[in-house]
């Protein structure tokens, strides 16, 4: 349903929200405007005053996107000799609908959790398929001792499923290779060093120094110990919209939830040409209520449950930010934007 507000010169429009409302372009109206400029400012919950928007004859109309919800205490006015006319719609109840940054992040530890589950089965399917084969070979075996060709038949019977099932393994398992079997001149070494190793050693002599026999498929130790102390990325993830949320320092403070009023520095970009459009690093920072659609949604998925002190990087897709219609001229349509944001306090 169509919202409209027009603010006229030195008056004040204050009121507290009945219906939820968006506020999506403000218009200067050009039969009472003159060369000034006329600036667009929003008083909120009764804390500093906003800047909203600019407008000129050249810079007729800016596009918004501000959500206000029932209770929020609000007073638009400007500063100019002209009118300005506001123009969005009002909301529906689907907050119900929206899902915080946790809330993603649990959905995707059960999906692991399911995969996960899922290994284990195909797993143990393996091995009780094996042993059901080695015991169905054993059984054929057992009849025939009598004859020296019959157990032969059946050595190499037992062998060739033994090779099938490990053939299974492999594709079943391609991150655990099953062992090979020797070279002749590996089996020569090993029981040369077991020979060495039963034999009386004579009063004075120096232990014998044991060959090392590498098997394939065995991973060096100095292998496990460089990934062992490989230093870990830090954490990223890209959440359902396309959100990216990079973690560059875990804070030590409280953490934000739904509801929380919050407090940040942030630095945005364009991500197509990394130009800095907004920038807020002095003073209280920039507060708003989290989770109540006063800023884009991506802000509003992105910084819940960060901790006070963290900081981090999100690059938020067009969808999830100002749209086709973009927030000319500082953004152009369909603009994907990044975001460095530090979590000064919350209330």
């Amino acid at each position: 349903m169509f919202w409209g507000l027009i603010i006229e010169p030195g008056k004040k429009y204050s009121q507290t929200v009945d219906s939820s409302f968006h506020i999506s372009k403000a218009t200067l109206d050009l039969s009472s405007a003159t060369d000034e400029d006329i600036t667009l400012l929003l008083d909120y919950e009764g804390q500093q005053e906003y800047i909203l928007c600019h407008l000129n004859k050249s810079n007729k109309q800016e596009c918004l996107d501000l959500n206000f919800q029932a209770g929020d205490s609000i007073s638009l006015f400007s500063h100019g000799q002209a009118s300005v006319h506001l123009s969005g719609y009002l909301l529906g109840d689907d907050d119900d609908d929206e899902m915080t940054l946790g809330d993603m992040m649990e959905e995707e530890e059960e999906d692991e959790d399911e995969e996960e589950d899922e290994d284990v089965d195909e797993e143990m399917d393996i091995k009780d398929l094996r042993a059901s084969l080695v015991a169905k070979a054993v059984k054929r075996a057992q009849p025939e001792k009598s004859n020296g060709k019959a157990q032969k038949k059946a050595k190499v019977e037992i062998e060739q499923e033994d090779d099938d099932e490990e053939e299974a393994e492999e594709e079943e398992e391609p991150k655990q290779p099953s062992p090979k079997q020797l070279s002749k001149a590996q089996k020569k070494k090993e029981k040369k060093a077991l020979k060495q190793q039963q034999s009386p050693k004579p009063a004075g002599a120096a232990p014998a120094q044991q060959p090392q026999v590498k098997k394939e498929g065995a991973p060096p130790a100095a292998d496990k110990k460089t990934k062992a102390e490989a230093p870990k990325s830090p954490a990223k993830q890209t959440l359902p919209g396309g959100l990216v949320v990079e973690d560059l320092k875990v804070g030590s403070g409280p953490e934000s939830k739904k509801g929380d009023m919050v407090a940040v520095y942030y630095c945005g970009k364009l991500a197509k040409n990394g130009k800095q459009f907004d920038q807020t690093n002095k003073g209280p920072g920039f507060k708003f209520k989290l989770g109540q659609g006063r800023v884009i949604k991506g802000w509003d998925l992105g910084v819940a449950g960060m901790k006070v002190g963290g900081k981090r990087k999100l690059t938020i897709p067009a969808s999830l930010a100002y749209g086709a219609g973009g927030a000319p001229p500082q953004i152009p349509p369909n603009s994907t934007l990044v975001f460095d944001v530090e979590l000064k306090a919350l209330n």
